[in-house]
């Protein structure tokens, strides 16, 4: 057998390179000494070589609604992943006639809607794709029980099990449903800290909450901020066990914010929220101060006929159910002299003494 010298850099650039340096019947690699050279393990392949393994998403919910009245007829939407093109199946609610679905041949996935029966209680739809079943969970809840709402998914609501949650109000519009229907039950306004959820409307590091007693809980969505609120009132609205009921927050804030606005998202049902958490109150028996704060106008040009519609549907709605409202716009005043910080540079939100002025207002509203 041939030994071969041949220095540490040449063996590794002979690795690097992929071959080997041969003599005779078997190469060995030793140093100067002759001592051998232990040889570095093959280079693994590249990932960019490996063949790829695409993961498909199970049939799903997308879109539903969060909190529905039961005189109304909705929808649930779907979406199918297309793992194979042409195969035939089916979906529908349990007990019920399936719709029959085929999958195209040039699209990733379809979506659909289903009719959406608002009964409390969990519903199943069963999908059957090729020989695969896939069963599809709703639970619908009456919204004056627990809500059993602890994250989004895709800015939606659902349960621990990741279930979609629908919660089911009722509609009011009589002048006997527009009043605390509670008030002569000998409620009692809880004695907790006042709790603030939603958007602080944060400028140049300062906050429109900056200031006031209260215990601060900010949410957030791109798209649905709302119903990232929602997760956080469910849960302040549910006492703890053992824990009475009147250490509730003494009040409660609401600052929806702009960015269902910036977000493209939003729409007339964000105003359901405020029948939502009466509701839950008249259930626990208690009679916090309700307050909304109807935010500030945005700098955008595009924006300003949607926000004013939203302003005032907020305001109509907080009058009718019993809230108190905190116009943080009209406190700020205009957004091109509230927002500015220099010529032609503007915040999102007000900032300097329209900033204070929404501060003010907000401490205001809280000192009862």
């Amino acid at each position: 057998m041939k030994r071969i010298f041949v220095s540490s850099w040449f063996v590794l650039c002979s690795l690097m390179s992929g071959g080997w340096l041969v003599a005779g019947d078997a190469p060995v690699v030793t140093n100067a000494v002759g001592a051998s050279v232990p040889l570095a393990p093959p280079v693994p392949p590249s990932p960019s070589t490996a063949p790829g393994i695409r993961i498909w998403p199970d049939p799903q919910f997308t879109h539903w609604p969060v909190i529905a009245y039961g005189d109304e007829t909705r929808n649930i939407a779907f979406a199918l992943p297309v793992r194979q093109g042409g195969v035939t199946g089916t979906i529908g609610w349990q007990n019920q006639t399936p719709l029959p679905i085929t999958l195209p041949k040039d699209a990733e996935r379809i979506s659909g809607l289903l009719p959406l029966s608002l009964t409390v209680g969990e519903q199943v739809a069963m999908t059957e794709i090729g020989s695969a079943r896939f069963p599809l969970r709703v639970k619908v809840v009456d919204v004056h029980d627990a809500w059993p709402i602890v994250r989004l998914e895709n800015g939606f609501p659902v349960a621990s099990d990741g279930s979609p949650v629908v919660l089911l109000d009722r509609r009011r519009g009589t002048r006997e449903e527009r009043m605390w229907s509670f008030l002569d039950g000998g409620t009692s306004r809880p004695t907790g800290r006042a709790v603030v959820i939603g958007d602080p409307m944060t400028a140049q590091g300062q906050s429109s909450w900056d200031g006031a007693d209260v215990e601060q809980r900010i949410t957030h969505d791109e798209r649905y901020p709302h119903h990232a609120a929602l997760i956080a009132l469910g849960a302040l609205l549910q006492p703890t066990s053992g824990t009475s009921v009147t250490t509730l927050p003494r009040s409660i804030v609401w600052c929806p914010g702009n960015q269902a606005l910036y977000g493209a998202a939003w729409s007339a049902e964000e105003e359901r929220v405020l029948g939502a958490v009466r509701s839950r109150c008249e259930r626990l028996g208690v009679l916090p101060r309700l307050i909304v704060c109807l935010p500030p106008m945005p700098i955008e040009d595009h924006l300003q006929d949607m926000a004013i519609e939203r302003r005032e549907l907020l305001q109509r709605s907080a009058s009718r159910l019993g809230w108190v409202v905190v116009d943080f716009g009209r406190a700020a005043g205009p957004a091109n002299q509230a927002n500015r910080l220099a010529d032609q540079v503007f915040t999102r939100y007000p900032q300097g003494d329209a900033l204070l002025r929404m501060r003010v207002a907000l401490q205001a509203a809280l000192a009862h």
